[in-house]
C-alpha cells in the first residue's frame, strides 16, 4: 500500500507582492483617499498626537496630512512611487513639510526605536505578510510609542466585499484576510502578550457620486 502525504502549497509573497505594486500604480487610488480624509484625522486624534513628534505613516495615506497639520515631523512611507507623488503634491499645496520616502511596510529601512507615533490606514493591512509587516511597525516604534492603525473589520461593508470577492478569486495558499487586521483577537496574535491593544469601532460612510453618461444620438 502506498501512502501519500499531501504537502500544502505555500504563496510566492514576493511574486504577490510585486503584483500588488502593480495594481496599486495602475489607477488613480489618491484620489480615492482623499475621500478617506477624515479617517486620518480621526486616527491622529485617537492616538492623542502631539506637536514635535517623529510620525511615520507606513503605506502612507491620509494620516500623512493630519499628523503634519499638527505639527508633527512626519516621514510618509509608501511602496509604490506614484502614491507618493500624490500625496507630494498634496502636502505642498497645503503647505505642509512632509518628507516622503520609498519603503516597503515588511522592511522598513529605519533603524530600532526611530519613531514616537507609527500610523497606517487602510494599508499595512494588505501586506501579503502580516506578521512581518506587524514586527517591523513594533521595531520602528519606540519603548512606550504609540501605533495607530484604521483597519476595515470582517463585518464592515468592505469586510463583506473581501469574502465576496475570495468566492471567485481565492486567496493564495498561505495568505490572509486583510480584514483580519480589524480582529482584536488577530492583532492580540499579531503584536504579542507584550503590547497593550485597544480597539474601538468605528462607522464610516462611503459615499459614490453617480457620473451622468453621455450617449451620442
Amino acid at each position: 500500500m502506498n501512502i501519500q502525504t499531501a504537502i500544502p502549497a505555500t504563496a510566492d509573497l514576493a511574486a504577490i507582492k510585486s503584483r500588488q505594486q502593480v495594481a496599486w500604480g495602475s489607477g488613480d487610488y489618491a484620489m480615492i483617499g482623499t475621500t478617506l480624509q477624515i479617517v486620518g484625522e480621526m486616527l491622529c486624534e485617537a492616538v492623542d498626537l502631539r506637536s514635535n513628534q517623529r510620525v511615520l505613516d507606513v503605506a502612507a495615506g491620509n494620516a500623512t496630512l493630519a499628523a503634519a497639520r499638527r505639527f508633527a515631523d512626519v516621514v510618509s512611507t509608501d511602496y509604490v512611487g506614484a502614491l507618493l507623488e500624490r500625496g507630494r503634491e498634496r502636502a505642498e499645496a497645503d503647505r505642509l513639510p512632509v518628507t516622503f520616502q520609498e519603503a516597503d511596510a515588511e522592511a522598513l529601512p529605519f533603524a530600532d526605536a526611530s519613531f514616537d507615533v507609527v500610523l497606517s490606514t487602510f494599508g499595512v493591512m494588505f501586506t501579503p505578510n502580516q506578521q512581518l509587516a506587524a514586527n517591523e511597525l513594533k521595531r520602528v516604534c519606540r519603548p512606550g510609542g504609540k501605533i495607530g492603525m484604521a483597519n476595515w473589520t470582517p463585518e464592515s461593508f468592505i469586510g463583506q466585499l473581501f469574502k465576496t470577492i475570495g468566492k471567485y478569486v481565492p486567496l493564495a495558499p498561505g495568505m490572509k484576510s486583510p480584514a483580519l487586521w480589524g480582529n482584536k483577537m488577530h492583532l492580540d496574535t499579531l503584536f504579542g502578550s507584550h503590547t497593550t491593544i485597544a480597539v474601538e469601532s468605528r462607522n464610516f460612510a462611503v459615499l459614490w457620486r453617480k457620473r451622468p453618461v453621455a450617449f451620442a444620438p
